[in-house]
């Protein structure tokens, strides 16, 4: 009899549950769309560069959507972009493909008076007319270390539950071959306040979800590490899952400058804000800027600049 009762109570229970399942419509008012900016202007120190460095130069541009809109950004079509340096020149950044992707892709008449656009040391200015409206951003190229070779260690099966990780290789060092002839682990450029944004891609397949973005302040994750060999917990995280003899593995490295190592961190922290402790999301900064102060119509996104330098091994 008492089973019976139990039985019956769980089935009501059930039963009041499923009924609160009914879908729920949000209307949310929909706010006047901006013109998003994802641009940054590189330069490849590393042998595999094409032309001494010079690869074609993009910057992105698209307009916001709904929050609820899946759909991918609609591209901000009819732009006049140009990027100016401090030598004084122009670039003019073209959409060929009136696909939102504005480029820049020569000239390249390369001397020791007319260097490639992108270099450390040079700085930008990034002007956007778009819908009447003129936009301007600034980016300084910081200098990287060049990257020459990885190491790997395996390591045995690390039982985790759901995560366990297999066993496989990790990447156990960066290194730069020095003067001697000799390769030493990668040291942070000299100068308090050089970051870096990491990136690594397993046979051309980059690890692009924000749990992995790997960001680095000098050598370690702040103040107090300048010209030393990067730190073990970042040369790890080099390594988001296990590899395997024969995969061919590519290390990044982007000297990103303090404000984008800042506006990076908080946009990870947004795209990572879930789970039980999830805080009210909020706007992470833009340092695209309307010239017109009094203007209504405000831009979104990031202009940065990059010197990269890159390594590419196969697991032994």
């Amino acid at each position: 009899m008492i089973w019976r009762k139990l039985i019956l109570f769980f089935g009501i229970v059930t039963l009041l549950l499923s009924s609160c399942e009914d879908p729920i419509s949000i209307d949310l008012e929909e706010g006047p769309s901006q013109l998003t900016v994802d641009g940054f202007i590189k330069f490849y120190l590393d042998s595999e560069a094409l032309n001494l460095g010079v690869e074609t130069q993009i910057i992105k541009l698209r307009k916001t959507t709904a929050y609820f809109n899946n759909k991918p950004a609609p591209p901000a079509l009819g732009a006049e972009v140009t990027v100016t340096d401090l030598l004084g020149r122009t670039f003019i950044f073209k959409d060929l493909n009136s696909n939102g992707n504005y480029e820049y892709n020569g000239p390249f008449v390369l001397s020791f008076t007319n260097p490639p656009l992108g270099f450390p040391g040079n700085a930008y200015r990034l002007n956007i007319k778009y819908e009447g409206e003129e936009y301007e951003a600034k980016a300084y190229m910081d200098s990287v270390p060049k990257l020459d070779s990885l190491s790997f260690v395996f390591k045995e099966q690390l039982i985790r539950g759901p995560d366990t990780l297999q066993a496989g290789y990790i990447i156990d060092n960066i290194l730069s071959k020095e003067n001697d002839g000799i390769y030493y682990p990668t040291k942070d450029i000299k100068g308090e306040g050089t970051c870096y944004w990491f990136k690594t891609f397993k046979n051309n397949v980059f690890y692009n979800n924000p749990h992995n973005m790997l960001t680095a302040y000098d050598a370690a994750f702040g103040p107090g590490s300048d010209h030393v060999p990067f730190v073990l917990p970042i040369v790890h995280s080099l390594s988001p899952e296990r590899f395997y003899q024969g995969d061919t593995v590519r290390v990044e490295c982007w000297s990103i400058g303090l404000p984008t190592y800042y506006f990076l961190n908080m946009a990870q922290i947004q795209m990572t804000n879930e789970g039980l402790f999830a805080t009210p999301p909020t706007n992470v900064p833009s340092n695209i800027e309307n010239k017109n102060k009094n203007s209504k119509n405000k831009a979104v996104g990031w202009f940065s600049a990059a010197a990269i330098s890159r390594v590419t091994e196969i697991v032994p």
